[in-house]
């Protein structure tokens, strides 16, 4: 009975590291500000930068071109790009097609652990304060059926092991 209580310990063990290792989602939502868009941004803290971006109006196209996550010391920032068809967001930018969301104030640090944060961004051009949310979920991970499978049968088979050497 011990080995398998130790067992199904070991076994809860590494299943918990393995989850606690998981790269975690980020989705930052920041309010519409002037003619600037809903824009929501989402990442993995895996591959912070591959950033997903959407806007509420469907004619405003823009892209991530440089993007700081610091989560120790400040600096954090979003730089975007406006597509040249994007009438709505070259006039926004006042014709450089480039603007900047910065956390405020530049010394914060962005959030690392799981959860819901109100930060505060300043949108520049024009330079105007924000208030967002930002939440960070663990990535559920997928398993490949197989894989599950061999798994379960693995663990079937040294709980059987374990029963079979105790009865002897």
């Amino acid at each position: 009975m011990r080995r398998l209580i130790g067992v199904t310990l070991l076994i809860l063990g590494t299943t918990l590291a393995a989850v606690h290792g998981l790269p975690s989602n980020h989705k930052i939502m920041l309010p519409k500000v002037l003619t600037y868009p809903v824009t929501t941004l989402e990442f993995s803290s895996k591959a912070p930068a591959t950033i997903h971006v959407k806007f509420d109006n469907p004619s405003w196209a823009a892209s991530v071109s440089d993007v700081h996550w610091a989560t120790t010391g400040g600096g954090t920032y979003f730089k975007l790009t406006c597509e040249a068809s994007s009438t709505a967001c070259m006039q926004a930018t006042k014709g450089t097609g480039k603007y900047t969301y910065a956390l405020t104030p530049t010394t914060a640090s962005a959030p690392r652990r799981y959860g819901r944060y109100a930060l505060i961004w300043d949108v520049n051009p024009p330079g105007d304060l924000l208030f967002d949310s930002v939440i960070i979920t663990p990535t559920v991970p997928e398993i490949d059926p197989t894989t599950g499978t061999v798994a379960l049968a693995l663990i079937a088979g040294v709980v059987l092991v374990i029963r079979g050497r105790r009865k002897k």
